[in-house]
């Protein structure tokens, strides 16, 4: 159980403009969907902490921000798009010579300390000094993914200094094999090959191989794009096997990145994140997920809470009572963006706008009664209740994207 949300009274089976808009209101007045750029244009995973908060959610990463910058992009916003981006090129820049340094010696990427950083301070570009799993090649695919997205768009076309840093991700992602590289992931936890990881630099070095940049060698990244589609091609829709065969995360592969390209893969990844993965709440990362079980906050105290837990996610997962994972508000309204775009590419598609209504009822239902889009649920006192990291600024980005593809669907439903 939990307690009732802001927009209970609203939400419904069937959905007219006027509806549509009377949501869009609510939200407006509480000012649920507004994330504000801070320095350099970059987003705070958690806008509502303290610059010295101990969850460390006040920082940037690169992966949030890529994702909340393509919710502005696609919803006509470029102007916050452009200068998330610009922001991070400039951390990007900084961190020219970790990519260097393992394109000269791979061996290096053992120490994941010594691998491009992902996550860093807004206000001075800097990488954070606590230890932390870099390891993180899905966040640099998407960087890359995205800076050349928005070059395909003719939103902010390449300049010299794109050709100087993105020359780099080429050779940096040959030195580190990355179609068989161990990396931390989306979920930055314990090492292994991600499919996620893979798709999201294999989304990268496609929409950068539609471009001509000096410094880049196009035979070798058709080599690299050959490594990564065959390790899709023989591994999905599985995240990492046989370690671990079910992760929400490759939902990203279809939203934002749509490197799947296979109407089968795409379903059979849906549906095995809706079959084992779909709670009364929200939905899992993955099956055994201990990050907020249950009662989490009386195990650890808040310093350790969202801490590298990389090394020793055996400990924390001892902690994990069956079917106690947190229940995540980012992918119900990802799901709804799925297949409302289904929809909206082909109108005869019923059953892909009757999924849509319903994740995007239940994600306005993950709306807390103040008006707040949570990072997540997690069982307190056996009640559901949102953690601390509220809003989240990658939820408010993919639920205001939600609501205005919806907008689109009612418009064009008869």
């Amino acid at each position: 159980m939990r307690e009732p949300g802001l927009l209970r009274h609203l939400i419904a089976d069937h959905y007219t403009l006027h509806t549509v808009e009377l949501i869009r209101d609510v939200l407006a007045q509480h000012k649920t969907l507004q994330i504000q750029p801070g320095t350099h244009g970059l987003f705070a995973a958690s806008p509502s902490q303290a610059g010295d908060s101990a969850t460390g959610y006040q920082n940037v990463w690169i992966r949030d921000n890529v994702m909340v910058a393509n919710s502005f992009r696609l919803r006509g916003e470029f102007a916050c798009a452009i200068e998330c981006m610009h922001g991070l090129l400039q951390f990007l820049a900084k961190q020219a010579p970790r990519f260097r340094e393992i394109i000269d010696n791979p061996s290096l990427k053992e120490d994941v300390n010594r691998r491009p950083h992902i996550r860093f301070t807004a206000e001075t570009l800097d990488g954070l000094p606590e230890k932390w799993p870099h390891a993180q090649n899905d966040a640099l695919g998407q960087a890359l993914w995205f800076r050349f997205v928005l070059a395909s768009s003719g939103a902010m076309p390449l300049t010299p200094r794109d050709a100087e840093i993105f020359a780099l991700f080429p050779a940096y992602f040959a030195a580190i094999e990355y179609w068989r590289d161990p990396d931390s992931g989306a979920w930055e936890e314990g090492r292994k090959i991600n499919n996620s990881s893979v798709g999201a630099v294999l989304a990268g070095l496609e929409e950068m191989r539609k471009h001509t940049l000096p410094g880049t060698d196009p035979q070798q990244l058709d080599e690299l794009i050959a490594h990564g589609r065959k390790r899709l091609n023989d591994t999905l829709p599985f995240e990492s096997p046989p370690e671990r065969m079910v992760d929400a995360a490759l939902l990203f592969l279809i939203y934002p990145l749509e490197v799947t390209r296979n109407r089968a893969v795409e379903d059979a990844v849906l549906n095995l994140v809706q079959a084992r993965l779909k709670g009364a709440v929200g939905i899992k990362r993955y099956a055994g997920d201990s990050y907020f079980c249950q009662d989490y906050d009386q195990w650890f105290n808040t310093e350790e809470m969202s801490s590298d837990f990389s090394d020793r996610l055996d400990f924390r997962d001892a902690h994990l009572q069956p079917d106690c994972e947190a229940q995540w508000c980012i992918f119900d309204p990802l799901l709804s963006i799925i297949y409302g775009q289904r929809f909206l590419a082909d109108r005869s598609r019923t059953d892909a706008f009757c999924k849509q209504v319903h994740y995007f009822n239940r994600s306005l239902a993950q709306i807390t009664a103040a008006g707040e889009c949570p990072e997540l649920y997690f069982l307190k006192d056996g009640r559901y209740r949102p953690n601390a990291h509220t809003p989240l600024a990658w939820t408010q980005a993919n639920q205001a994207l939600a609501l205005h593809l919806m907008e689109q669907s009612v418009r064009e439903m008869p």
